[in-house]
């Protein structure tokens, strides 16, 4: 007999557990089928709460988002500027590049306007651009999005080809080039 849960445990467990799959075996070994037998439901169950696997991914995506931010803002000095918090995202992106590959597909895929996170990742750039672009003094956020562009390019170099892609090399030299050499 399942286990009796509130749907709000019963859908962190579902994403708790699709986050454990992701984790050990990559976004590509997920399926609905998979997080229903892990979870001990049926996949019409797990469909309850994630109508599809694109909507789990974004759900997914949102709660990687949500814990990262919390963790790490609370591991930042407070007098942090924009050059050391943009520095531990990429240090993030190396420590954590499954989690990274996620949110790249899941990005990739949001780009057609129907899909159903579209508008989370549109929201999380501009919230994100106008963030940085107070940090920078960047009236009209070219700079900030110009920083994430080239964020968002070295990650995809470095997701490609781990091994041989300095991530934090580039960054570095990029970063010089876009906010002026560290001092």
């Amino acid at each position: 007999m399942a286990e009796r849960l509130a749907p709000e445990v019963r859908r962190e467990r579902i994403l708790d557990t699709a986050l454990a799959i992701i984790d050990a075996e990559g976004h590509r070994g997920l399926s609905m089928a998979e997080v229903a037998r892990r979870c001990g439901m049926s996949a019409p169950g797990v469909m309850h709460y994630f109508p599809d696997l694109p909507t789990l991914l974004v759900a997914l995506v949102r709660r990687r988002d949500e814990r990262d931010t919390a963790g790490f803002v609370a591991a930042l000095p407070p007098t942090a500027d924009a050059r050391t918090v943009l520095d531990a995202i990429v240090a993030n992106i190396v420590a954590r590049p499954r989690a990274a590959q996620l949110f790249a597909m899941v990005g990739a895929d949001a780009l057609d306007p129907a899909h159903p996170g579209h508008e989370y990742f549109r929201d999380r750039a501009d919230r994100l651009a106008a963030q940085l672009a107070t940090w920078l003094g960047d009236q009209d956020h070219d700079r900030a999005r110009r920083v994430f562009a080239a964020m968002d390019g070295l990650q995809a170099h470095f997701l490609r080809d781990p091994e041989h892609f300095d991530l934090i090399g580039q960054w570095r030299a990029m970063a010089d080039a876009l906010l002026g050499p560290r001092t």
